[in-house]
């Protein structure tokens, strides 16, 4: 007797309805623009915001879920869809800039700072944050084709935005003086999911890349004109996929 095929609790879609590649975003407008460069997109799933939907992209099946913000849900979201069947993930969001980091630059990231809680309860601490090698060289070179500026480095990931990312009290400098530590450190970008990512498809067996799009500047608070985000936004999720379609010795 064949085993009935897995059901994800949350996405509420099963084995069927997904691709092996996805791409993991925030904001569920997201998938909307990505619904219009997918061909044959069909919407899987609204419930609570995790919005989902899944097309073809260069003769390839590509899921889009988003997962809202935090690292909590955004693990969720991977790991319920490895359940599925799926075994690359790409991030596809935005990020604080630090260092040298640009507002509009594209921030491939080479490992992450594990400033969040999540994914110690896949992995211990001491394990590094690290992606998938090939899969963000992939997303590297996408990047650097789709004509945006490209920088790669290291990221840190919080949990705390209003405590460690952006002060909202004007009186309070904890999370400039946080933001300036690891910019010091090398650190060029900031967000609340790479790290957990990284991690949890570490122990998961799947592969995982992040690629992001630098949308408030860290030391300025200034954030991308709505237009140019809206624009950027749409070439971050052709780099991706193109990404995840690539073969490792095409792109």
């Amino acid at each position: 007797m064949t085993a009935p095929s897995p059901t994800a609790w949350y996405l509420r879609c099963g084995r069927d309805d997904v691709g092996d590649r996805a791409v993991l975003v925030g904001d569920r407008g997201r998938v909307a623009i990505a619904a219009t460069i997918l061909e044959d997109a069909v919407v899987l799933n609204e419930d609570r915001g995790l919005t989902t939907a899944t097309g073809t992209y260069r003769g390839e099946r590509i899921t889009v879920s988003a997962f809202g913000m935090g690292a909590p849900i955004a693990a969720i979201v991977l790991h319920e869809l490895s359940t599925l069947g799926v075994t690359q993930f790409i991030r596809l969001g935005t990020a604080l800039t630090l260092g040298s980091t640009r507002l509009g630059d594209f921030v491939v990231a080479h490992g992450a700072v594990r400033n969040e809680g999540t994914s110690a309860g896949y992995l211990p601490v001491e394990y590094p944050a690290v992606p998938d090698f090939d899969l963000t060289r992939r997303a590297e070179r996408a990047a650097r084709a789709s004509g945006s500026p490209t920088r790669s480095g290291l990221y840190a990931t919080f949990d705390g935005f209003y405590t460690d990312m952006f002060d909202l009290d004007p009186r309070s400098t904890r999370a400039a003086e946080t933001l300036a530590f690891h910019a010091a450190n090398g650190v060029i970008a900031a967000d609340m999911e790479t790290s957990a990512l990284f991690v949890a498809a570490r122990a998961l067996g799947v592969a995982a890349a992040s690629l992001c799009l630098a949308s408030v500047d860290g030391n300025t608070r200034e954030k991308l004109p709505h237009e140019e985000r809206v624009a950027a936004e749409a070439r971050l999720l052709r780099a991706g996929f193109d990404a995840l379609v690539a073969d490792s010795d095409t792109l």
